[in-house]
């Protein structure tokens, strides 16, 4: 899907900051405002950095692909645990696209990158393994273009919009 005209892309520092070994929650609504969230499996940015896809287990994704289905509404919160730097990404255009054949494999090596994230905090290699949990079975790829971005780092820019 192409980005609507007018947006702008996340800056690269964001993007990789995005696709890195940071904890990724997805949030959908239904028609009633009833909030679903689900921890992603990994996430990747498009080339031109106008596009964001994040992937879930499609066991525990039925009430958030029902939710993007319905509306195409979607908030996407990127943690660092060791440092609480995070952002958050909402967009409007959510759709649910096919995984590509390496994301199996990005999430694999998220999780093994966010594994080693929550040892640099004291945390066991076996505790972080158990908390992330197995690789799922099938992915679900979400797909979306970020049209609003916000500083979440704790502090007095938290809630401010990103730059760029």
């Amino acid at each position: 899907m192409k980005a609507p005209a007018g947006t702008v892309p996340l800056e690269a520092a964001h993007a990789e900051f995005a696709q890195g070994g940071v904890s990724v929650i997805v949030a959908t609504r239904d028609a009633g405002l009833v909030a679903d969230a689900i921890r992603a499996c990994g996430c990747r940015v498009s080339r031109d950095r106008r596009r964001v896809t994040v992937l879930v287990d499609r066991v525990r994704a039925e009430t958030l692909v029902a939710n993007v289905a319905a509306n195409g509404q979607i908030a996407v919160v990127f943690s660092q645990p060791s440092t609480h730097r995070t952002i958050q990404l909402k967009g409007t255009d959510a759709a649910v696209v096919r995984p590509k054949p390496s994301d199996r494999a990005l999430a694999a090596s998220h999780r093994e990158e966010w594994i080693d994230e929550l040892g640099r905090i004291g945390y066991s290699r076996e505790f972080a393994a158990a908390f992330w949990g197995r690789l799922p079975e099938t992915l679900v790829a979400v797909a979306f273009t970020p049209s609003a971005a916000f500083q979440q780092t704790p502090g007095p820019a938290a809630g401010q919009p990103l730059r760029g």
